[in-house]
């Protein structure tokens, strides 16, 4: 990998920028960062000292690299992105056997912060990627495995760790160093305790704890996330029938009248009809639950 010749803080404007994606205006990329002439980077992107960007990565307008991280071959990060020290974004997937020559990366949108030494592993597919939605926060040590999906505005504590192919939705706020299995899908508005274990799924809207626990439903996450008073109620009363049923969950869903219901309490209802790999966590019965 042939390094972008760069002097103090700012990279020279040799005119081959144009033909290797690099932007002609001023950029931030310290002397001893090593940033490939195959990296495309946009607008008022820096680079810190130490740094590597690979080959066939783009950086959107406005990213930080801070020192010492590390953007690999086939990265795609949007606007706004922030990767702190030490953390490495696209390693090769810890994945017994993997063949080197796949050809995988990782897609992130705008506004993902990557704080220090985070990782977020490739796919093990060939032409195709693990992917982060927008506005994510990962703090300090939180590992996203090959191949997981994670959605929009997530907010995840240090040191969580996601294995690989987990599916990840929206607006969750996952608890420092819950661990999730691979495979194992978590819905929207999900709440972890810190130092959970899931090998099953989470439906939406659930508070989680301990081993594949669901508590009840986030109610505190919700009303600050805009829902109603009756938007609320009627996803409880929901947990309710699906968490404290007598008849097997297929008959639950086969006799559920859904006229009228919100389309958030119809998703929650979905999650129990799709396909689950894992099983899905069952509801904690050792501790009070407001459902």
């Amino acid at each position: 990998m042939t390094s972008l010749i760069v002097t103090g803080f700012d990279a020279v404007d040799n005119s081959p920028q144009a033909d290797i994606g690099l932007s002609p205006q001023k950029m931030s990329i310290h002397q001893t960062a090593i940033v490939s002439p195959l990296a495309q980077l946009g607008l008022d992107v820096s680079v810190g000292p130490y740094a590597i960007i690979e080959d066939d990565t783009v950086l959107g307008d406005h990213c930080a690299v801070e020192a010492a991280a590390q953007i690999r071959k086939g990265t795609r990060l949007g606007t706004g992105c922030f990767v702190g020290s030490g953390a490495i974004i696209g390693a090769d997937p810890q994945y017994r056997g993997f063949n080197k020559e796949i050809i995988s990366g990782v897609i992130a949108g705008d506004s993902n912060v990557f704080r220090e030494y985070v990782t977020v592993h490739r796919s093990i597919h060939d032409g195709t990627s693990t992917t982060l939605g927008c506005d994510n926060y990962l703090m300090a040590g939180t590992h996203i495995g090959h191949d997981s999906s994670v959605g929009n505005s997530n907010s995840m504590a240090n040191n969580v760790l996601l294995g690989g192919h987990v599916t990840l939705g929206s607006h969750c706020f996952i608890g420092g160093g819950a661990a999730f299995h691979q495979f194992v899908r978590v819905g929207d508005y999900v709440m972890c305790q810190g130092g959970g274990s899931f090998s099953q799924d989470l439906p939406p809207f659930v508070i989680a704890a301990g081993l594949n626990m669901a508590v009840g439903i986030n109610s505190i996450g919700l009303q600050r996330a805009g829902f109603t008073q009756a938007e609320r109620d009627e996803i409880k009363a929901a947990f309710r029938k699906i968490y404290r049923r007598t008849d097997t969950l297929q008959t639950v869903l086969d006799k559920l009248d859904t006229a009228g219901l919100s389309s958030h309490t119809l998703s929650f209802y979905q999650f129990f009809r799709e396909k689950s790999k894992k099983g899905i966590c069952s509801r904690s019965i050792g501790r009070k639950s407001k459902c």
